[in-house]
């Protein structure tokens, strides 16, 4: 019986990616880096800031770390003020009847947490989740199982009775990993072998409960 969630944000519950790509693009050439659009696109989902930054800036100093998030953080906020809609249409309908059942909802996510908390805010999912864990609240990020494994002791559910949902491997192999059920979601239809059940929409998150 699934008694808890465990689900990614980005390309999950809301679509972020293009405007994170962005921000990190134009963060990267303002500090003399040259990285595409879709390389950042393709290559950073469900990564920390951290490890986005060392990919790319092999060589980086504390410093180098701060300034580049820093310009990463202002280019997003810009973005995402401008009015772009964060939240899939689907959404908030389905964890609202998720909860409905009794099963507890969390969210797990390579995001910052100076960004998670504007995003969250924005989208109104700061309201109705039950925990929400982000790369700067444990060691490891994805694909590490720590943000997971962390997601499931706040809600007090065993990861065997939980589901991880996620749109990218690096969702997948740590839900595998702590022994949870695991669903790939893509929109554009692709599929995880490794993952126990794909979907293309979140109200099909719903049939495994």
């Amino acid at each position: 019986m699934i008694k808890g969630i465990a689900s990614d944000l980005d390309g999950t519950l809301i679509d972020t990616a293009k405007l994170l790509a962005e921000a990190w693009e134009e963060a990267f050439k303002s500090d003399g880096i040259d990285v595409g659009y879709s390389e950042l696109y393709k290559n950073t989902k469900g990564i920390s800031s951290k490890d986005i930054i060392r990919k790319y800036k092999k060589e980086s100093s504390f410093e180098d770390l701060n300034r580049i998030k820093e310009k990463r953080k202002l280019n997003f906020i810009r973005l995402v003020d401008q009015g772009n809609n964060l939240l899939y249409p689907e959404t908030m309908k389905v964890i609202d009847e998720i909860r409905s059942k009794g099963i507890k909802f969390a969210i797990s996510t390579g995001m910052s947490r100076d960004l998670l908390d504007k995003v969250l805010k924005l989208s109104g999912l700061d309201s109705i989740v039950d925990a929400v864990v982000s790369s700067d609240d444990v060691k490891n990020g994805k694909p590490a199982p720590d943000i997971f494994l962390e997601a499931f002791k706040r809600i007090d559910i065993n990861p065997k009775e939980g589901i991880v949902v996620g749109d990218s491997e690096n969702d997948i192999m740590p839900g595998k990993a702590i022994g949870a059920f695991t669903v790939f979601i893509s929109r554009e239809g692709s599929k995880s072998n490794l993952a126990d059940a794909n979907i293309t929409n979140l109200e099909e998150l719903l049939q495994f409960l």
